[in-house]
């Protein structure tokens, strides 16, 4: 599939989708913070020290079906 019929795309082919997503590997240090009344506190900064790895490809969120390769 080319990058024009990927930007044209409005709709997964297989099953009608309306969103995709992309498989990473994750890895790296981590801190998430809570209120001492058991609330969750603002962990904004959780993921800035992550390493992210992979994602070359694009799956529908519906089916879960191969859809187009987005980095080379």
């Amino acid at each position: 599939m080319s990058i024009e019929d990927v930007k044209q795309m409005k709709e997964c082919p297989h099953c009608g989708g309306g969103s995709y997503y992309q498989k990473y590997q994750v890895s790296g240090p981590s801190r998430a913070y809570s209120n001492f009344d058991g609330t969750e506190a603002e962990n904004g900064e959780m993921y800035e020290g992550l390493t992210y790895r992979g994602g070359k490809y694009a799956y529908c969120a519906g089916c879960h079906k191969r859809l187009f390769r987005v980095s080379k």
